[in-house]
């Protein structure tokens, strides 16, 4: 049985040549099926997210999943993971949506009360049905500072512009950037 760490490895390595295979010249629709397969209940669980409604976030998925088949020639591997571009896609077509209808995400009842949200109870039980990928990008987050998590949280899952997050936590407009930017960079380094 292969450790975890080389599953996930795996795994990436088998979206990026997924991936790929779908940009080829050939285009390839198996290919794109697989990915489909694999990757479309993580990329649901994004968009959901974020509209916080089941069927704005089933179309935005088709509608991201058109862009990926259409632009999959845009992506390159050594920017980044395959996983994470899909991801991106995934994310800003929900924004234009929530754009498009001039809404917020709506809060549910788990109303945002800080970063201590995203920081669900996870007991070791628990924790064999959690993504190894999740679970080390809230491993990151939790090293970052309070702010710095906060406003990466608010902004990638409730889909707050750094205008509003400055006027939200009264502060001033570059700060907030530079919370996000230097928060971005700490996880980036941490999650490689």
């Amino acid at each position: 049985m292969l450790p975890e760490h080389f599953k996930k490895l795996h795994m990436e390595d088998n979206y990026n040549e997924l991936l790929l295979r779908c940009a080829s010249p050939h285009r390839d629709r198996d290919a794109f099926k697989q990915l489909y397969e694999m990757t479309s209940p993580r990329l649901f669980s994004l968009a959901l997210g974020l509209l916080k409604h089941r069927g704005l976030a089933e179309e935005t998925l088709q509608e991201a999943y058109l862009k990926i088949w259409n632009s999959a020639n845009t992506y390159h591997q050594g920017k980044g993971k395959a996983i994470t571009w899909m991801a991106t896609v995934t994310r800003n077509k929900a924004l234009d949506k929530l754009r498009s209808l001039k809404a917020r995400p709506q809060e549910t009842e788990s109303v945002y009360e800080g970063a201590e949200f995203a920081a669900a109870d996870l007991q070791p039980d628990s924790l064999i049905t959690v993504d190894q990928g999740v679970k080390s990008l809230m491993d990151c987050l939790n090293e970052l500072q309070p702010e710095q998590k906060e406003c990466i949280l608010l902004s990638y899952y409730q889909g707050y512009t750094h205008q509003e997050l400055a006027e939200r936590l009264d502060k001033p407009l570059g700060t907030v950037k530079a919370w996000i930017r230097r928060g971005l960079e700490k996880v980036r380094v941490c999650l490689e």
